[in-house]
This record gives structure tokens, C-alpha cells and sequence, in this order.
């Protein structure tokens, strides 16, 4: 509690600068009548508080109370929910396989066969058996306009064969990666325990 004459004689001005400094309640009025820098210029500065330590009384608890039991359900299996493991290795395999079978279709019968036998195709040069350019060639056919030219055409398994040696070769390589690539799992019961 503040001294009322000690306030006082600090309205008045009449305070020495030794009493405010040894008071942090008198010296939070003096601030806040006078401001921090007029203080400071009269040679009072703010008195060091000490905060008390608050000590935590952690003592026992009482009979009364009764705390849940707590006992975490861990079993040896994993058969805890989980995303299902293997989607994009799944994916991989299924982009792969059907590559490989469409790019060895075009290459033996002709994707061009095909498309005239369900009737998605109707150019004179690929469905008329006479001419048999049936086989697609990748490199020329990459838009809806070039499949409708002749040159985009020719017999199966005649030359260019490099696009479809490298096709097959990408498929593969998508079909080998979905088969054998893991994800390598990070969960703990996964390790090896070290010996000990």
C-alpha cells in the first residue's frame, strides 16, 4: 500500500528521487505522471522487482480420487488402418501391361485393324485389305490430323521399328517397377531390434 503523503508530496513535486526508486508502486505513478524520460533526466530510474518463485505443490493425491485406468491397446500384428500399400505400384503395372499388349497389337496386326473392326476407323487405305497398312507409326500419328494421313500408315511389322522397340522398352520398364519396386516403410515394428 502507498504511503498517501508519500503521493502527495509527489503531486507536489516535493519527493526525493531515492524515495521513488525504492518504491515500485510510487515509481509506476511518478511514470505515469511525469513519463519515463523525466524521470530518467532527474537521475531516478525504475527499481529492480523481483518476481517470486512460485513453487508447484505436487502432493499426493488423495484417496478420493480415482484415476482411469490407462492401458494402450499395442498388438504384435500391423492391423491397424491404414491406406491400402501398392496403388501406384498397381497403377504403374496396369500403364505398363497395357502398354506393352497395345504396342505389340500395332505392331503384329496393326492398330489400324483394330479401329476398322469396331468401326472407329472407315480410310479407304487402312481398312481396305487390299492396301493392309494397318500399323500406326507413333512418330507421325502424335495428333488427330496426322492419323488421317497415309504417311501416319504401314504394313505391320515393317520398318520404322525403333519407335516400337522403344515403346516396348518404356512399357517393360513400367511393368519391371510395378512388379519389384517397394516403398520402403518407416514404421518402427518394421526394423530389425538391434542386438544387445
Amino acid at each position: 500500500m502507498v504511503d498517501s503523503d508519500a503521493v502527495k508530496r509527489l503531486l507536489e513535486g516535493d519527493i526525493e528521487p531515492s524515495e521513488i526508486e525504492g518504491d515500485p508502486s510510487l515509481y509506476s505513478m511518478a511514470e505515469r505522471i511525469y513519463g519515463r524520460e523525466a524521470l530518467e533526466e532527474m537521475g531516478v530510474f525504475a527499481p529492480e522487482v523481483e518476481t517470486p518463485e512460485i513453487q508447484p505443490d505436487f502432493g499426493e493425491i488423495s484417496d478420493d480420487v480415482s484415476l482411469p485406468d490407462f492401458q494402450p491397446e499395442i498388438s504384435d500384428s500391423k492391423t491397424y488402418d491404414k491406406p491400402p500399400k501398392g496403388k501406384r505400384r498397381i497403377f504403374t503395372l496396369f500403364i505398363g501391361v497395357c502398354g506393352l499388349f497395345g504396342t505389340l497389337l500395332n505392331m503384329v496386326v496393326g492398330g489400324g485393324a483394330v479401329l476398322c473392326s469396331i468401326g472407329l476407323a472407315d480410310m479407304r487405305q487402312i481398312c481396305d485389305d487390299d492396301y493392309g497398312q494397318t500399323k500406326l507409326v507413333w512418330t507421325k500419328g502424335y495428333s488427330w490430323d496426322r492419323l488421317h494421313e497415309i504417311e501416319t500408315w504401314v504394313e505391320p511389322m515393317t520398318k520404322p521399328l525403333a519407335g516400337d522397340v522403344f515403346l516396348l522398352a518404356i512399357f517393360a520398364t513400367f511393368v519391371l517397377v510395378g512388379l519389384f519396386w517397394r516403398k520402403k516403410s518407416v514404421h518402427s515394428s518394421d526394423m530389425v531390434p538391434l542386438g544387445g
